[in-house]
């Protein structure tokens, strides 16, 4: 059957499936439009399944501000970067964004979807994305910030999308509207994205991870053959400094190593008139914790093509 060039095009608008595809497409359903937007569909969501179990672990952490009050940061991933620089993946993250910052309302706590989507909306957007994109792609977690009584949110983004963090600074109200105060901000937000600290301060660390801690600092000193006692001290001040370090307000300030970031931020706060501090903050960077995928592209080529 002969297809019109019209016909293949108007097919390839509507579905944004390849020229080839929408044609044979066209050929399987006699040239019936409609018939063969089913048939892409239908054929598309079987490609999807197969694809929705590769690893993904490219795309970009995105981020949504409304005003200084509220913000939304996601982690969308696909399979490669190459995917991840598309104006489709770009066109699919405003969308997704959209969605997210519509339809959720929980607040402050990370939410991972690893293991399902967030609702049948997003699930049926991914599912199309995949089928048009021919990768696996998933939201994977999202937080969303809305600042308390008397404080601002501040995002910042590293290196096109691969890091992103949310930091909420609290004050007095002249401070807030300083412009040292602000720019305070921006400077703890590329802190935390330069050195990934734990929490806030010591008081705030997980008793958990200190305990993972010491565990490895006591069989590191056990072998080491140290008396007990002084294995002990020895353990103890290793606490001692990997939580100093891992702690933000301890950290030395990354625009000047002369001074931690708690020094300068009351030195900037006293500038502005009034008490400034960092009362919560989130970081996410691309990908962290997922195993990439060993690809053997010879057997990837052979399973495609059936030989």
């Amino acid at each position: 059957m002969d297809i019109s060039a019209t016909k293949v095009k108007e097919l390839r608008e509507r579905t944004g499936v390849g020229m080839l595809d929408c044609k044979n497409a066209l050929v399987e359903t006699n040239g019936d439009m409609e018939a063969a937007v089913l048939y892409l569909r239908e054929k598309g969501l079987a490609k999807a399944a197969k694809k929705a179990g590769r690893v993904a672990s490219e795309g970009a952490v995105l981020i949504r501000m409304d005003g200084d009050r509220k913000a939304l940061m996601l982690e969308l991933n696909c399979e490669t970067d190459f995917v991840a620089k598309s104006d489709a993946f770009r066109d699919l993250s405003e969308k997704v964004l959209d969605h997210f910052v519509r339809h959720t309302s929980e607040e402050g706590g990370v939410v991972n979807m690893e293991d399902r989507p967030y609702d049948d909306t997003i699930s049926a957007i991914i599912t199309e994305a995949i089928a048009k994109m021919g990768e696996n792609i998933r939201p994977r977690r999202f937080v969303r910030y809305a600042a308390k009584e008397g404080a601002f949110v501040h995002s910042y983004l590293h290196m096109g999308g691969k890091i992103g963090v949310l930091v909420e600074i609290i004050g007095d109200a002249a401070a807030l509207k300083s412009p040292a105060v602000r720019e305070l901000a921006d400077d703890i937000a590329m802190q935390i994205a330069a050195m990934n600290p734990v929490c806030v301060s010591p008081e705030e660390f997980p008793p958990t991870l200190i305990e993972s801690e010491r565990a490895i600092y006591q069989a590191q000193v056990l072998e080491m053959g140290k008396p007990e006692q002084m294995a002990a001290k020895i353990v103890e001040g290793k606490i001692q400094k990997f939580v100093k370090e891992n702690s933000l307000l301890h950290q030395p300030f990354v625009k000047n190593q002369n001074l931690t970031v708690g020094a300068h931020l009351t030195a900037v706060a006293k500038g502005s008139g009034g008490a400034v501090r960092v009362s919560r903050f989130i970081r996410f960077e691309l990908g962290e914790g997922i195993e990439k995928e060993k690809k053997d592209f010879v057997a990837e080529v052979q399973s495609q093509t059936g030989k």
